[in-house]
């Protein structure tokens, strides 16, 4: 006898046989060579026996041969016998949900699945995922019997229900809403300019207000898309490369500041009151004797005063127009006399003033210029002594007190001087001690701005129209021809009231919306910039910054070159109508620097260094006129560009 699963190897393919044979028996179709296929009875007994899931249809259907006699007879009551053997689907085994249809096999029973179920009575779950993903593209869910193809967010379901393919969110205007549609595969992404940020719940792209993410080292400023970072430009600073961080201010072109220390300043005392003050008692009466040699590009100011109080005899020398003038006052008399050269060349020259047998003569480089009669001494006797008052560089007395009025302050330089015959050494050795007593070693015309002050006018940019109703016109014309030493500073600037940077003209080395480093000429309203242009700025040549703004206008233009404007024509009208509130009111022109403003109410905070001379609405500025002047800053003399050496 052989074992369970060896028999059950032997003789599954004679039992599909022989159970064919019997389903062909009971149908009455029975024939001799099919029974002959059959082993005998003993072996198909033992076939069937050996058979653990079959139920004995066999011996059934030899019972019916021993009753009813052969099949080959035909009997029919062996057909009828044969045809009531047991039915295998009758109940049905099969698994009623996964079972298509159940087959009746004489002794046992098939179950034909429906799709997606397996199993002998098709009661087992076909798990379509579990190869190849069921065919899906994505997702595959098994379920019984069955399955599911899903998409992931983003994709749907193409029609053959296996692929995905891609959502186009941006075909949905709204899926952004004010900000610029991306679509990705699966998804989709809202864009939005440098700067800004997209909400989501607003559907619209929102400021970032990048100040408060602490980018810069000192000042920030936010603007819509951006920010711009500021230093301390009074304090020497202004940006680095990195747009956010401070360095130092430092010069690009040297000038040649070495200064003399046998020479005197005279422009030194802004207030207009004298650099040096002697006084001399003698026991005789004494002539005056003065003799020094004189170098100015000014055309107006005071040499000296000699002589007692204002209502006393004395005599002014100074330069009216380039050329000195003499004003003097005897007996409560005044006079004024004009003559010789034009001497405000740069050039130096000697100049003597000597009383002589009642006259002073005036001598210019040993010639007479002026020989003039008077009618009394100027050393005046008092309590026993003659005494001379004798001031360089101003006067003892205001400036209207004079004959004619003048302006006393002189950006002049003075050398090898000898007052009554060298009874003055104490004066060198002053000026010895105190550099800014000292002249500059060499000069040319025009302002030189140190970098460290600056001046400012008391100036009207408003113009009535003569035309009753007709409301008041205004316009800012600046001129500025530069030489300058750094990249960065004021040129010009309009401060209103509360310290506010109206208008400004300035040299700055960035271009703030690109964040590029550049060497540029700006022009701005408060703290926006309404044009800019290119400068090389360390070349150590002069250049010409022009200037006009208007109602409906503003141009900037360098060394005939027009700038470009960096905002829109509504935003230009907007700033320019602000400009005009200001002029509205009282405003100071500032020339060279700003007054202590906080750092972000401009552009640029940082003193001008380097020469300048400027025309504002057509008139030239003359730094002695000025309202106020820091004293280092020499108002008609400037050093030269240091040359470099070989």
């Amino acid at each position: 006898m052989l074992r369970a699963r060896e028999a059950a190897q032997f003789l599954r393919p004679r039992q599909r046989r022989a159970y064919q044979v019997f389903e062909e028996a009971k149908q009455g179709h029975l024939e001799r060579e099919c029974i002959e296929e059959l082993c005998s009875q003993e072996e198909a007994r033992e076939v069937f026996e050996n058979d653990p899931e079959t139920d004995y249809f066999y011996p059934r259907y030899l019972d019916c041969i021993n009753k009813y006699g052969s099949p080959y007879t035909k009997s029919p009551d062996f057909v009828s016998c044969v045809q009531n053997l047991p039915d295998q689907c009758s109940p049905n085994p099969c698994d009623k949900v996964g079972t298509h249809v159940c087959q009746d096999l004489m002794g046992n029973f098939y179950c034909q699945c429906r799709a997606g179920w397996g199993g002998r009575l098709c009661d087992r779950d076909v798990n379509e995922c579990g190869q190849q993903n069921g065919g899906c593209n994505h997702i595959c869910s098994n379920k019984p019997g069955s399955f599911h193809c899903a998409c992931y967010s983003g994709y749907v379901l193409s029609p053959d229900g296996r692929t995905c393919q891609d959502v186009d969110e941006c075909a949905n205007g709204g899926a952004c809403g004010e900000a610029r549609c991306r679509n990705l595969p699966g998804s989709y992404s809202c864009l939005c300019d440098e700067g800004y940020a997209f909400s989501n719940q607003e559907k619209t792209c929102q400021d970032v207000d990048e100040c408060v993410e602490g980018r810069c080292e000192q000042a920030c400023v936010n603007s819509p898309g951006g920010y711009t970072c500021h230093c301390d430009g009074r304090g020497g600073l202004k940006l680095s490369p990195d747009m956010n961080t401070c360095e130092d201010i430092l010069p690009c072109v040297p000038f040649n500041v070495a200064k003399s220390m046998k020479s005197l300043y005279l422009g030194r005392m802004f207030s207009g009151t004298p650099v040096i003050r002697l006084r001399f008692k003698r026991l005789q009466p004494t002539r005056l004797v003065a003799e020094f040699d004189f170098r100015t590009f000014d055309p107006e100011g005071v040499l000296f005063f000699a002589g007692g109080h204002q209502d006393s005899a004395w005599i002014v020398l100074g330069l009216r127009a380039g050329r000195l003038e003499l004003q003097l006052r005897y007996l409560g008399v005044g006079r004024v006399t004009s003559s010789g050269p034009v001497i405000n060349h740069g050039m130096w020259q000697t100049i003597s003033v000597e009383e002589l047998d009642r006259n002073l003569v005036i001598k210019v480089n040993k010639d007479a210029v002026m020989k003039i009669a008077v009618a009394g001494d100027l050393f005046q006797l008092d309590k026993g002594l003659y005494h001379l008052n004798l001031t360089v560089g101003g006067i003892p007395f205001k400036e209207k007190d004079l004959v004619q009025p003048i302006n006393p302050r002189l950006d002049g330089c003075m050398r090898s001087w000898n007052w009554l015959n060298g009874e003055d050494t104490t004066i060198q050795e002053t000026v010895k001690a105190n550099p800014k007593m000292q002249c500059f070693s060499v000069t040319e015309k025009g302002s030189f701005y140190p970098g460290s002050g600056f001046a400012f006018y008391s100036l009207d940019y408003t113009r009535t129209s003569p035309d009753v109703g007709t409301e008041a016109t205004w316009q800012i014309e600046v001129v500025a021809r530069i030489r300058p030493a750094t990249d960065t500073g004021v040129l010009l600037a309009l401060v209103g009231g509360d310290h506010v940077v109206a208008l400004s003209v300035a040299l700055v080395d960035y271009h703030s919306t690109k964040k590029l480093k550049k060497q540029l000429v700006i022009l701005a309203v408060e703290g926006v910039t309404l044009a800019l242009m290119e400068i090389k700025v360390c070349d150590g040549q002069e250049h010409r910054v022009a200037v006009s703004v208007q109602k409906d206008e503003a141009t900037l233009e360098v060394d005939g070159t027009k700038g470009q404007r960096e905002v829109n024509a509504a935003g230009l009208q907007e700033r320019l109508a602000v400009l005009a509130r200001h002029l509205q009111g009282s405003v100071l022109t500032f020339v060279g620097g700003l007054p202590d403003v906080p750092v972000t109410s401009a552009p640029v905070t940082a003193f001008y260094r380097g020469c300048m001379t400027l025309e504002v609405n057509q008139k030239a500025l003359d730094l002695d006129e000025a309202a106020y002047k820091h004293s280092d800053i020499t108002s008609h003399s400037c050093p030269p560009v240091e040359q470099a050496t070989p």
